[in-house]
């Protein structure tokens, strides 16, 4: 073999380790990436479920019987009652 082809084969061994390293370094870089990826699908699904429970509170907390319990408990309104009202006919037909 002469001193060209050793350079050669030298530069070629070298980007084959090259190559076989940057292979490597992409491997983990994926698989790293794919579990990020699954951190982040619990992520949203954990905060799926807090606002699907975050807009039943808030729905729940402003109906009207809510709104109504509040109102007698804490500032002490009460509702009026209707009166009676009594109607006598006092125009007689005879």
């Amino acid at each position: 073999m002469t001193k060209s082809n050793n350079i050669i084969l030298l530069l070629l061994l070298f980007f084959l380790c090259f190559l076989s390293l940057e292979q490597i370094k992409l491997s983990f870089e994926i698989s790293r990436l794919h579990s990020n990826q699954e951190n982040l699908r619990k992520e949203y699904e954990n905060f799926k479920d807090t606002n699907l429970k975050l807009i039943t509170q808030f729905n729940t907390n402003n109906s009207p019987a809510s709104i109504e319990k509040i109102a007698k408990e804490e500032l002490g309104m009460i509702k009026k009652r209707a009166k009676k009202i009594n109607i006598t006919n006092t125009n007689e037909e005879n």
